[in-house]
């Protein structure tokens, strides 16, 4: 498959450099504007009035000028207000600042002489201790563009950590990964990256950042979403006119004036209780659909709606993104777009658009809108998990994905490792496609990964009345369906190598040969499996010699007698024939050493008897030939990988391990517990048993999943959690956001639910939302969903409970259990109509309100 990204060679000989030069000259009209209004000769002077959001008079302050009045210098967008470092509150008395300083003054001085000394450490040119200023430590995105709108010509408008990392990743720059850089050390290193190239002679850091995200730009997924401009699309031509999308909830107010989403969730609350009748699932999910408006970034994308099927237009936004427009009588709640009306169409209904107006657009309905048009964007909606997983296995080398049941860890953890790798193998559009296509994505994640790490090997038997082994060397690839015996096909892999054995006349092996497609359908027929010739066997083993070996006389295809296609061999008998063959024919050594392949990508499971030994290394017993067994040390599954790795340093491996907590990890990792920390990958150690020496590399990552149902993350070994970034999955009642199964919500009924659940069994007892999904899709059917609820979620309930059925009343309602007589009601249980109007009488909305 073809790379997205061109070489940096390449990507400079095609640019053209005057697409930027609007772009560029806005960015330097906004430097001029802010420089005007806040000279470096004031900054001594300066008071906080000047400097601080969230007054009354902070349209002309200095962080409005940053965050929201210069977004062509570099956005800095998104987030809290507390990126500011000082603020003062919108709804509630006070200032943000500091702890450490006893008031928002006393926070200032010290602040304002921070900035003073960064410019004067910025004129002589010491770029490298700017960054530890401790009280500009909180503002890193503002400390650097700050120090781009004095000093132009040695800072470039790029002021995200990740971004800059990613760049200088891209450039094979080591600053990438040193950890101790910081936000202006990351930016001049990139800078002097670029001054070291010739290429880049005489382009200006704006030329350049320009150049860096048009060549290798790191959002490479888009957020979606769908917003409908007005009930029936009232407000939809003056959304193209205008060029924006507009939604209500006016009382609210600017959505920039808040310093968070929870401060602007409390005034929400405040000012729309009434209209959703204090229902407080409704009142949340309205506040994320507004606020959704504000996480917009040029770049996303708008699909404008009328009602459940029509679509409008597709839109890219563009800066600022996010805009209040107080003029507006209603509707002023805005994000500036580029509309394109091409794409306007009807599809089919989209029944949960009738509650909402603003909801994110899978990568499936996405490409059903898109249809046979060139899509404007990839069809992965953007993944914010991805990225925090990213970024944990770059700080920490491993991760756990932990939450309660249903809340899909291995779901995530197997969509990520694929584009992950796929990302880092310069694939990041194929990684795009991959995930928006279930096949697809099925193929690849078999082709990173290992399915066995070690080698498998197959005895094929070939008929000279059907075909001969001279047809493969002739043909180059023979395919050939079911034959004796059929329980082994199922189990051959790519990779797996073949000892191919001639049975008439010859009656000895006779070639080697590789399995290049495993067992499946290929290309729509019946499944077949497929090999490729490696080597000829000129003086093979006879089936005299094989009957008479005290290791092969047992084997699988001399208990057979030859009489078959296709037989197994055991570890020790392949390498035992292998090491025959060699010691005939020199030629053929190469393929009698342990010849195993470790692909980027190997899945393992733990269980409670799960060992070091496994793991790691240890003794397993071996067949001697002679009806006896020895002890023989074998390598376990993240020994090999950390020796491909070794032999691979330019290759990414990541182990993924489900069920992470059901072994005894710390027993299972032994002495490795050390090696993990990042710090200390490649040093060596002496392992106990092998008495080798192991380190484990840096190209080697560790993914987990871990269900806190079972185990709670707290039982984890102290010294193991340190070691481990930890990232929570809990239940997300978005996905269901406007699903109903007659008249049940989805969303309302698992948030009440799990509310209830979290208040006497705890937060890490609730019930994922994978429970009522099917392929990615809310479920609507009711006989479904009354399989579901009496399947899977009563007998967690019921778990939880103990045979409490006052308790499991109180979860799911009187309607369903006789708490007095202990018993469920199994008739109103068996009937999917009378269960689901139980539930919606106990979790549904008893008073009448606007959603």
């Amino acid at each position: 498959m073809p790379n997205e990204r061109p070489s940096l060679d390449a990507a400079l000989a095609s640019y053209d450099r005057t697409s930027a030069h609007e772009h560029i000259a806005l960015g330097e009209h906004e430097r001029k504007q802010v420089t005007d209004r806040f000279p470096l000769d004031q900054w001594p002077t300066m008071p906080l009035e000047r400097y601080a959001l969230g007054q009354d008079t902070s349209d002309d302050t200095f962080c409005q000028w940053m965050e929201y009045r210069s977004q062509h210098l570099g956005s800095i967008r998104g987030g809290s207000a507390r990126k500011l470092i000082i603020y003062k509150h919108k709804d509630k008395p006070g200032w943000y600042c500091d702890p450490e300083y006893k008031d928002e003054q006393e926070a200032w001085v010290a602040v304002r002489q921070a900035f003073i000394q960064a410019f004067e450490k910025a004129k002589v040119g010491d770029w490298n201790t700017i960054d530890d200023l401790t009280p500009l430590s909180g503002g890193p995105a503002l400390r650097l563009k700050t120090l781009r709108v004095y000093f132009p010509a040695d800072v470039l408008p790029i002021a995200s950590k990740q971004h800059l990392r990613h760049f200088l990743r891209a450039l094979d720059r080591k600053e990438a990964d040193d950890r101790g850089l910081d936000v202006v050390r990351l930016n001049r290193a990139l800078l002097d990256a670029v001054r070291s190239r010739s290429d880049f002679e005489g382009w200006s850091p704006p030329e350049v950042e320009r150049f860096f995200y048009h060549w290798a730009d790191p959002r490479d997924q888009r957020r979606i979403v769908k917003i409908a401009p007005g009930e029936d699309a009232k407000y939809w031509d003056d959304c193209l006119r205008e060029g924006y999308i507009c939604v209500g909830w006016d009382q609210v107010g600017d959505l920039r004036d808040f310093e968070s989403k929870e401060s602007f969730r409390a005034r929400f609350e405040k000012e729309y209780s009434d209209t959703y009748s204090n229902h407080r699932p409704t009142i949340s999910k309205k506040a994320n659909e507004v606020w959704t408006l504000s996480e917009l970034e040029p770049g996303d994308l708008v699909v404008a709606n009328k009602g459940t099927s029509q679509i409008l237009g597709i839109g890219k936004v563009v800066e600022p993104a996010y805009t209040w427009m107080p003029d507006r009588e209603e509707f002023r709640h805005t994000a500036q777009v580029e509309w394109d009306t091409s794409y306007a169409k009807t599809i089919p209904p989209q029944n949960r658009w009738a509650l909402v107006t603003v909801a994110p657009v899978p990568a499936a309905l996405y490409k059903t809108i898109v249809g046979e048009k060139a899509a404007p964007v990839s069809p992965s909606p953007i993944d914010p998990l991805s990225r925090d997983i990213a970024e944990a296995l770059e700080r920490k080398g491993q991760v756990i994905l932990y939450g309660p049941p249903g809340t899909g860890k291995t779901y995530h953890a197997r969509r990520f490792a694929v584009a992950w790798l796929l990302q880092h193998e310069g694939r990041t559009a194929d990684a795009q496609t991959v995930l928006a296509d279930v096949d697809k994505f099925l193929e690849v994640e078999r082709e990173l990964s290992t399915v066995q790490v070690s080698r498998r090997v197959w005895w094929v038997v070939a008929n000279p009345k059907e075909w001969s082994w001279d047809r493969l060397f002739k043909e180059k690839r023979v395919s050939y369906r079911h034959g004796r015996l059929q329980r082994n096909y199922p189990h051959v892999k790519a990779g797996d190598l073949v000892i191919g054995y001639q049975s008439t006349p010859e009656k000895r092996v006779v070639a080697l040969a590789r399995v290049s497609k495993g067992f499946g359908a290929h290309d729509g027929k019946e499944p077949t499996i497929e090999i490729t010739p490696l080597a000829r066997v000129t003086n093979g083993l006879t089936y005299d010699e094989l009957a008479a070996d005290a290791i092969l006389k047992a084997s699988e295809p001399m208990r057979f007698r030859n009489q078959g296609t296709l037989f197994g061999l055991s570890a020790d008998e392949a390498d035992h024939v292998l090491s025959l063959l060699a010691e005939r024919d020199p030629d053929l050594q190469p393929f009698v050493g342990d010849d195993e392949v470790v692909s980027p990508l190997t899945r393992v499971t733990f269980h409670p008897s799960y060992s070091y030994e496994d793991f790691i290394e240890g003794f397993r017993p071996h067949d001697t030939g002679d009806r006896s067994l020895s002890l023989r040390l074998a390598d376990g599954v993240f020994k090999r990988v950390c020796h491909a790795a070794l032999a691979q340093p330019a290759k990414r491996f990541l182990l993924v391990v489900d069920e992470i907590n059901r072994a005894n990890v710390a027993k299972v990792l032994g002495e490795l517990i050390t090696l993990l920390e990042i710090d200390k990958r490649g040093l060596l150690i002496t392992l106990p048993q092998s008495k080798e020496s192991f380190c484990i590399p840096p190209n080697v990552f560790l993914l987990g999943t871990m269900n806190t149902a079972d185990r709670s993350i707290k039982l984890l070994d102290a010294a193991l959690r340190r070691r481990f970034a930890f990232i929570e999955l809990m239940p997300d009642v978005e996905v269901l956001r406007g699903s109903k199964v007659g008249t049940l919500a989805l969303d309302d009924f698992l948030e009440e639910l799990n509310r209830r659940i979290a208040k006497t069994e705890g937060r890490e007892k609730q019930i994922g939302h994978s429970f009522l999904l099917e392929d990615g899709e809310p479920i609507t059917d009711a006989d479904e969903f009354a399989r579901r609820f009496r399947q899977e979620i009563l007998p967690l309930l019921q778990e939880y409970c103990y045979d409490d059925y006052t308790a499991l009343a109180s979860y799911i309602g009187p309607k369903l259990v006789d708490k007095n007589a202990q018993t469920l009601d199994r008739e109103r249980l068996a009937d999917a109509d009378a269960l689901v109007a139980a539930l919606e009488e106990e979790f549904g909305r008893r008073e009448g309100g606007v959603v």
